[in-house]
């Protein structure tokens, strides 16, 4: 890699393309983005929560420009609660710890090999331990990248659980925050210093999502020829605030008969999300896509005559840190129905790109989307604020702030490094 001056990096994620879902699209664009020669990743080739293989990963690999880097797993496969400290300590020395004397040689070949001088961690709780064995054995300056909803739930903040987060957090050389709301979460429950914290709002790829003819083909294949297209892609999880969607869907085919919802992602949620729909009696006028390939998320979106993700804080605290999906539907030219919550506020410009609503309600959720639905001047006019959005946050303008944010860790005097996203 390049420039042994250069702040050169490595990006170690758990979660990474071809993995669908926020925070694996942000690392794998960043990556995509970097100049030559300055990033490596470091991610793995089966999925902790099932200890499947990730399917397609080596085509993926195969298809970039930066190096990369697989291991079997970064953390261990999930398992059921141990029943006891013994049972603990044996998972430890047979499980967890022969995992890490793996992951850290790996780790270390290649910060040697690549000339790296900052590790950028992925996921703040699994990874901690590596991110001090890189500090300790080779002088890498660690970055945490925190999305926001790792940080504020009440599990994540609770105990011993919590203390070794936060202390994570303050034994960082940087922290990088995709929103405002996440920022001030990590300065008031995490107690970090707010100079440490550069703030790099999440970018969409506009090389990827652009304005585009509707997809007949894909219209028709998913039921939705001669429809008016309400979508909604992410995680099937309670804080997105796709079963109010479903809720108010009566509401919204009593007012536009031909509407039609289609809900791309998978995710715990979805059986319930099913039976609802059902006892609502609306299943024929909603479309469960399940997952989709890069191709069918495009034509998902330019298919689509509006995009929705109603999200809410939960009781626990879990919440939206920013929510990608709304600038990819943007920068495809629709316009957005967000929730009043979380880093939303900051990727929808109420008015502009879409509109915010109080999304505990379903009724909110159906007035905002039939008003889209049928103002058709008030539709194309966020379209076209949508778009600029999109374009003025492309991830084109984000990876000059990344860059600078890692040359100045390694710099002779290091800057505040809050002030990088300002200069």
């Amino acid at each position: 890699m390049s420039g042994e001056a250069s702040g050169n990096c490595l990006l170690i994620a758990n979660i990474y393309a071809p993995i669908r879902g926020g925070s694996a699209s942000v690392y794998a664009t960043l990556a995509a983005h970097a100049p030559a020669g300055r990033m490596a990743v470091l991610a793995s080739r089966h999925h902790y929560e099932s200890d499947a293989e990730i399917p397609g990963w080596d085509q993926h690999d195969a298809g970039v420009t930066y190096p990369i880097e697989r291991v079997r797993l970064l953390r261990p496969a999930e398992m059921p609660p141990p029943r006891n400290r013994l049972v603990s300590a044996l998972r430890f020395a047979t499980i967890d710890l022969p995992l890490r004397i793996g992951v850290a040689w790996r780790t270390l070949s290649m910060i040697r090999r690549h000339r790296i001088s900052v590790v950028c961690l992925g996921e703040l709780n699994s990874l901690a331990w590596l991110g001090e064995v890189c500090r300790r054995l080779a002088g890498s300056k660690v970055v945490c990248y925190i999305h926001g909803e790792e940080i504020t739930t009440s599990m994540s903040q609770a105990g011993s659980f919590g203390l070794r987060r936060a202390r994570t957090l303050q034994r960082a050389d940087a922290i990088i925050a995709v929103s405002r709301f996440t920022r001030e979460a990590l300065v008031a429950q995490m107690g970090v210093d707010p100079a440490r914290i550069c703030l790099l709002e999440n970018g969409v790829d506009t090389r990827r999502f652009a304005p585009g003819p509707v997809d007949e083909a894909f219209r028709a294949r998913h039921g939705l020829t001669g429809k008016r297209v309400v979508l909604e892609v992410g995680r099937l999880v309670p804080r997105k605030g796709f079963d109010r969607t479903v809720d108010a869907w009566p509401q919204i085919l009593a007012a536009v008969p031909d509407a039609h919802l289609l809900i791309v992602g998978e995710g715990p949620l979805g059986p319930a999300l099913r039976a609802r729909a059902g006892q609502l009696g609306v299943a024929d006028s909603i479309t469960f896509a399940g997952a989709l390939d890069d191709a069918d998320l495009l034509a998902a979106y330019r298919s689509a005559d509006l995009f929705a993700m109603p999200n809410r804080t939960m009781p626990d605290g879990d919440t939206e840190g920013f929510g990608l999906v709304f600038l990819e539907a943007n920068a495809c030219g629709r316009a957005v129905v967000g929730g009043r919550a979380g880093g939303a506020v900051e990727a929808v410009r109420d008015g502009e790109s879409g509109l915010l609503v109080e999304s505990e309600q379903p009724e909110n959720i159906a007035r905002a989307i039939i008003t889209l639905l049928t103002d058709d001047a008030l539709r194309q006019r966020l379209e076209a604020g949508g778009l600029r959005h999109a374009q003025a946050n492309s991830w084109s303008h984000r990876i000059t702030t990344f860059t600078a944010l890692c040359d100045s860790l390694v710099a002779p005097r290091p800057k505040d490094v809050s002030a990088i996203q300002k200069s």
